[in-house]
């Protein structure tokens, strides 16, 4: 009797991932249930409770507290391990408008819809590239449990972070631009200024590939979340965030800097936060990768939209000062491009998903090992879309 390759193939793309998803759920669904708030060494939810001690000051309607580093304090007690410490909230008041929703429930359940939330977030970004992950010929869920071993975006999703939308807005904007349908597009990159230093990074590539269309879009984005924040803080707000967010730079070095990947924290990690060498390495070499994605945005205005966006997202994480390593997912664009255009595919999805559980050895390095393998992907991505791309246009 002969075996069909294929249906056990098939077979096997199906039910393998839905066991992994199947066991990760469970294990989320244990944590929250016996998470006990009053228990000293119960904790859940990695950095969750900033954005909802946020969400409960901003539901409180106690806007004028809202970078208040006592108040923060105050509402993430017994959420976090440092008694009278407190997880610093950076983010502008429209993102703490938002999590007052989510504040509105006890802080477990909380948790386990914005973990649930930031899954579909991912799921929906792999449906959002399905023109460009049809060639795989995988079922949706064998893509899905492939991102979550990603080791960047299995510690994000868990772990109160929102990596996962970054990824969707990306590849929404992607697929909009795709779509010819270039404002709305814009709208979905406005949208990442959520985190302010990824959504401006965008707006110098669509000024220089001429995507006009996508800029206005962008602008009519950003004006509404701004005109939201003065709503909801006040118009003093952007100074308030930006005096607070200065603040806490240098603390987040001493704190976080064994975590950093971008190229300025990285540096500033290594070499002393504020130094000159750390500025000239990190944002030259920055600027370096800065130009070559400029250079392609100019040669490709119209076409390659996944291409664009992906080295666009590396710019992100690279140039951002200080870039986690959970936001190196985002870096799961530039694989999928790859992954749209290479031989051997599954041999470099395995090694990527290798490769990303490297940040394990950051603790005891005193640096994030993810930092310069994210640089040399970036920079070969960079230079081999820039060498093929003149001549064979896969883009669909």
């Amino acid at each position: 009797m002969t075996t069909d390759n294929s249906t056990s193939s098939g077979w096997r793309l199906r039910v393998y991932p839905l066991a992994l998803v199947v066991v990760l759920a469970a294990a989320l669904l244990f944590a929250v249930l016996t998470y006990d708030i009053d228990h000293p060494t119960s904790r859940l939810g990695g950095d969750y409770p900033s954005f909802y001690g946020a969400g409960a000051i901003a539901r409180a309607g106690d806007w004028d507290e809202l970078y208040s580093a006592e108040r923060q304090s105050v509402e993430q007690e017994g959420l976090i391990d440092d008694a009278g410490g407190y997880l610093y909230f950076s983010y502008p008041p429209f993102v703490a408008g938002a999590y007052s929703v989510l504040a509105s429930l006890a802080y477990r359940w909380s948790f386990l819809i914005h973990t649930i939330l930031m899954a579909f977030a991912l799921f929906a970004a792999i449906r959002l590239l399905g023109p460009w992950l049809q060639r795989a010929q995988w079922p949706p869920l064998a893509l899905f449990a492939l991102a979550v071993a990603f080791y960047p975006l299995l510690r994000a999703i868990p772990g109160g972070q929102n990596t996962a939308l970054s990824l969707l807005l990306l590849a929404a904007a992607i697929r909009l631009d795709l779509d010819e349908a270039p404002f709305l597009s814009g709208l979905a990159l406005a949208a990442l200024l959520f985190k302010p230093q990824f959504g401006v990074v965008i707006v110098p590539l669509l000024i220089v590939g001429r995507r006009w269309r996508v800029l206005v879009g962008w602008a009519t984005g950003a004006v509404i979340l701004f005109v939201t924040s003065t709503l909801l803080m006040g118009g003093t707000w952007l100074a308030e965030w930006w005096e607070q967010a200065s603040a806490f730079r240098e603390q987040n070095v001493a704190a976080n800097g064994v975590n950093f990947v971008s190229l300025p924290g990285f540096f500033e990690n290594l070499l002393g936060a504020g130094t000159t060498s750390a500025f000239l390495f990190g944002y030259g070499l920055a600027a370096l990768f800065g130009t070559a994605v400029v250079y392609y945005w100019w040669q490709h205005p119209q076409s390659h939209a996944l291409e664009r966006y992906a080295l666009a997202g590396a710019a992100v994480v690279l140039a951002a000062p200080q870039t986690l390593y959970y936001d190196a997912g985002i870096l799961l664009l530039g694989l999928v491009a790859a992954f749209a255009l290479l031989p051997r595919r599954a041999v470099l999805l395995i090694a990527m998903i290798v490769l990303s559980w490297s940040h394990i050895a950051a603790d005891d390095l005193g640096w994030s090992p993810l930092g310069p393998l994210s640089w040399a992907a970036a920079a070969w991505l960079a230079w081999w879309l820039t060498a093929n791309r003149e001549t064979e246009a896969t883009s669909v």
